[in-house]
C-alpha cells in the first residue's frame, strides 16, 4: 500500500467549484440577517425575548462559522500539498475574510456577555441552548477589563486579516516554495527534513546544512515576519492594558486555559530535570560513537535498525494494533482514517514540511497530514497525528464551540498515542536489539521535550521582551536562540541550531504565541495519564474518553481535578511523570 492522499471530493471538488460559490453566497446572506439581529440586542430587555434573540444569533453564527471553517481547512490542506496552488491560496484568504467578518459582527454579542450583570447572565444561561456557551462566557469575563470599545474591537478584527494573519500566511508561503539542495539534488523542504532521520551521518549533515542554507537565504524575511507578529501583539496588549497590562505569557495562558501558576510549576520542574534530556543525548552519542554530537544527530535512528524501512500499511497496522490493545474503537478508527482517505502522506513537490491534524466542521471529519518515507520517526509521527484525530472524532457530536480545545490539552492526546505505540513495541519483544530501539525513541522524546521545547520557550520570552525595545534583527535572533539552547542543552551538543527561529514554524503562527510549552505539558500530562492507566486497567478507557470530551469546556486545572483528582498547580503531579522519564533514560543508558 502506497502512502495515501486525501479524498475530499465529497467536501469540495476544487477551490473554485460551484458548491463553494454557493456556500459563500449562503454565508453572506446569513451575515446580512445576523447583522439585523445583532442590532436588536440593546433594545431587547425582556428576558425571554432576549433568550430567543440570542439563540437565533447563535444559530446563524454557527452556520457561517461552519462554512468559513470548511473553506479554510480545504484551502490550507491543498496548500500543504502544493504551496504554489494559487486557487487554494485565494480560497484560504477568502475564508479568513469571512471568518473576520463574522467576528466583527459578533463583537456586540461578545461585549454583551462580558458587560451584562452577573445575575442577568445566570438567568440567560438557564436556557439549555445558551448554557452550552457557559464555560467560554465565564472564561472571557475573567478578562473583562482587557476589551476595548466595540468600534476598536471590530477594527482589530478587520485589520488582522491582511495584517497579523497576512504575516503568518507569508511564512507558510515560504515553506511551500523553499527547495534545499542536498548533495546536488533539489528537493522540497519536507523531503529534506525526513533525511534528518537518515542512518548515514554524512547524509544527515548534508540535509541539515542544506536546510540551513535555504532558511539562511530567507532569514531577513523571517525576521520581518517575527517582528511584525510580535510587534502587533505587543501593541495590542498595550492598548488593552491601559488599566491592567497583561504580559505575553498571561495572554497565552488565557488562550490555552491554563493558570499562570501551573505553567510556572511545569517549567520549574523541567528545569530541575533538564539533565535527564542531556543524559539521553549523551547515551545516543555513545551508541553511535560520535564525539561531537550535533543538531543533525538528534533524530538519527538507533544503529541496530539503520537499514530498516516501513511500508505505510505496515506502519498503519503497527499503530492501529497498539491503539486497539488500549481501546478497540480507537484501533478501528485508525484504520478507518486510511480507508476513508482522511490521511495524506505521499511525498509531493512543493509540499510543506512537518505534520498536523485538522478537521472539517461539517461533516465532522478529521484529516491527518505528514510526509511518509518509511522511517521509524514517520511511524511515531503517524501515531501522534492519529491521536489528535481520535480526540477530534470523540468530540464530533458536541456543539462547535466545545469542539475547539486549547493546545495544552490537544497535545495530551497525541503524546498519549505515541506512548501507546512505544509500549506496544516494548511489550512485543524480548530481543535486546529491539528493546534498545524502543528505548532510543523514549530517549529522543525526552531530549526533545525536556531540552528543545524549553529552549524555544525561553527564546520566545526573550524575543517578546526584545521586541518591546525595537526591531530585532536576524543576527540578534541567532544570538538569542544560541543563548537559549546553551542554557538547556549545555555540552550535550557540540554546536547549536541558531536558525531554529526561522525553520520552526511555531514561532510564526499568527493566531497565538508560545506554541512550545503545550508540548511539554502534553508530554508530562500524558505520562500522568499513563500512570493512571496502569493503576486502573481497563476502567481507564472510558475515563480517558470522557476526559478528552471535556477538553473544550473546562480549564486544564478543572479538567485534571475532575478526572484525576489532583492539583496540577502543585509540583507533585509533574514529579511523578518525570519519574517515568527518568526510568526511560536509565533504560536507554543501560541498553546502549
Amino acid at each position: 500500500m502506497n502512502p495515501p492522499v486525501w479524498q475530499d471530493d465529497h467536501i469540495y471538488a476544487a477551490p473554485d467549484c460551484p458548491a463553494l460559490a454557493a456556500d459563500f453566497h449562503q454565508a453572506n446572506q446569513a451575515l446580512a440577517t445576523l447583522g439585523q439581529l445583532v442590532e436588536q440586542i440593546p433594545h431587547t430587555t425582556e428576558i425571554n425575548a432576549l433568550r430567543h434573540l440570542l439563540r437565533a444569533i447563535r444559530r446563524l453564527t454557527t452556520q457561517v462559522h461552519r462554512l468559513a471553517w470548511n473553506g479554510q481547512t480545504y484551502g490550507y490542506n491543498r496548500l500543504s500539498r502544493d504551496g504554489r496552488d494559487e486557487k487554494a491560496r485565494a480560497l484560504y484568504g477568502r475564508s479568513q475574510q469571512l471568518q473576520a467578518s463574522l467576528a466583527q459582527l459578533g463583537k456586540p454579542v461578545s461585549l454583551f456577555w462580558l458587560n451584562a450583570p452577573e445575575v442577568r447572565v445566570r438567568a440567560l444561561l438557564q436556557d439549555p441552548e445558551l448554557f452550552e456557551l457557559a464555560y467560554l462566557i465565564h472564561h472571557d469575563r475573567g478578562q473583562q477589563d482587557q476589551w476595548l470599545s466595540l468600534e476598536s474591537e471590530q477594527l482589530i478584527e478587520g485589520l488582522a486579516v491582511d495584517g497579523l494573519q497576512g504575516w503568518g500566511d507569508l511564512y507558510d508561503n515560504l515553506v511551500g516554495r523553499l527547495t534545499p539542495v542536498v548533495e546536488g539534488v533539489v528537493m522540497g523542504l519536507a523531503q529534506a527534513d525526513n533525511l534528518l532521520a537518515h542512518p548515514d551521518r554524512a547524509r544527515r549533515a548534508g540535509a541539515w546544512h542544506a536546510i540551513q542554507a535555504a532558511w539562511g537565504a530567507e532569514q531577513e524575511t523571517v525576521a520581518a515576519i517575527l517582528n511584525a507578529i510580535n510587534g502587533w501583539r505587543n501593541e495590542l496588549a498595550s492598548q488593552r492594558g491601559r488599566g491592567r497590562r497583561l504580559d505575553a505569557l498571561d495572554v497565552s495562558c488565557h488562550q490555552e486555559r491554563i493558570a499562570r501558576a501551573t505553567l510556572e510549576t511545569l517549567m520549574a520542574a523541567a528545569k530541575e530535570h533538564r539533565e535527564l534530556g542531556r543524559r539521553a543525548l549523551r547515551a545516543m552519542a555513545c551508541a553511535q560513537q560520535i564525539a561531537d554530537f550535533a543538531p543533525w544527530d538528534r533524530h538519527a535512528p538507533a544503529p541496530q535498525i539503520a537499514c530498516g524501512r516501513f511500508g505505510f500499511e505496515q506502519a498503519l497496522d503497527l499503530v492501529a494494533q497498539a491503539f486497539a490493545a488500549f481501546d478497540p474503537e480507537m484501533g478501528a478508527f485508525a484504520r478507518m482514517m486510511a480507508d476513508q482517505g482522511w490521511i495524506d502522506a505521499a511525498p509531493s513537490e512543493h509540499r510543506r514540511s512537518g505534520a498536523y491534524s485538522t478537521e472539517y466542521a461539517d461533516p465532522p471529519e478529521p484529516r491527518v497530514f505528514l510526509t511518509f518515507e518509511g522511517t521509524l520517526d514517520n511511524v511515531i509521527t503517524l501515531a501522534h497525528e492519529l491521536g489528535h484525530a481520535w480526540h477530534s472524532w470523540l468530540l464530533r457530536d458536541l456543539p462547535l464551540e466545545q469542539r475547539e480545545y486549547p493546545k495544552t490539552l490537544a497535545e495530551t492526546a497525541s503524546l498519549f498515542a505515541e506512548t501507546l505505540v512505544r509500549d506496544a513495541l516494548l511489550a512485543a519483544t524480548d530481543r535486546v536489539e529491539q528493546r534498545r530501539v524502543i528505548a532510543w525513541l523514549d530517549g529522543e522524546r525526552a531530549a526533545s521535550l525536556l531540552l528543545d521545547v524549553p529552549a524555544r520557550f525561553d527564546f520566545e520570552r526573550a524575543l517578546v521582551a526584545a521586541r518591546e525595545q525595537g526591531y530585532v534583527g536576524a543576527s540578534q535572533l541567532r544570538a538569542m536562540m544560541k543563548s537559549a539552547q546553551q542554557q538547556w542543552y549545555g555540552d550535550s551538543l557540540s554546536r547549536y541550531d541558531e536558525l531554529l527561529w526561522a525553520s520552526k514554524s511555531h514561532f510564526s503562527i499568527a493566531a497565538f504565541g508560545f506554541y512550545n510549552y503545550p508540548y511539554l505539558f502534553g508530554y508530562l500530562f500524558s505520562l500522568g495519564l499513563h500512570a493512571q492507566h496502569e493503576r486502573s486497567g481497563g476502567e481507564f478507557v472510558f475515563a480517558y474518553r470522557e476526559l478528552l470530551r471535556d477538553t473544550g469546556r473546562m480549564s486544564a486545572e478543572a479538567l485534571v481535578e475532575k478526572h484525576l483528582g489532583v492539583d496540577i498547580r502543585e509540583p507533585g503531579f509533574w514529579q511523578e511523570s518525570l519519574r517515568y522519564v527518568e526510568e526511560a533514560v536509565v533504560r536507554l543508558e543501560r541498553l546502549v
